[in-house]
């Protein structure tokens, strides 16, 4: 926040002014819960999609890497519709879920249609090896007809 206030000596244009800068007030920092929420709905009995909304960094990619480890069928579609932001890290677990998928012969689909996360993915030649999807009703019905990707 910044205040202009007058100085007592003036000049032949008016009082000088300067500006006082008041110290930030630190703000506690979100919860891992509030930046990113990840939810898992079993789709059907061989695709479960699971859905990100939020922010996907260094702080929030363990979250996403629990929902992508356990108790997965022979499908899994991963939802970054409502993604705003997609780090390195992010990008690790999804690599990495993806390439356990392929050794243990399930298949594998990415949803994504912001900005930032369709950077990071394509800078990364993601869809190379992960197919990419913008809408979640084309990956739900292409993904669990794929065979496993091949290794790279």
């Amino acid at each position: 926040m910044t205040d202009r206030i007058p100085f007592t000596r003036g000049s032949r244009d008016g009082p000088a002014l300067r500006t006082v800068i008041h110290p930030a007030v630190p703000q506690q920092r979100p919860s891992v819960e509030n930046l990113l929420r990840v939810q898992r709905t079993r789709w059907s009995e061989d695709l479960l999609v699971v859905s990100a909304a939020g922010e996907i960094d260094l702080a929030t990619a363990g979250r996403l890497e629990h929902a992508l480890r356990d108790g997965l069928p022979a499908a899994t579609v991963l939802d970054l519709t409502e993604v705003s932001f997609l780090g390195v890290a992010g990008l690790r677990v999804i690599e990495s879920a993806a390439a356990r998928a392929h050794v243990e012969r399930r298949t594998t689909g990415v949803v994504a249609d912001t900005r930032p996360v369709l950077r990071l993915l394509h800078l990364f030649g993601v869809e190379t090896h992960i197919p990419v999807y913008r809408y979640l009703d084309s990956a739900i019905r292409e993904v669990p007809n794929a065979s496993p990707a091949p290794n790279h």
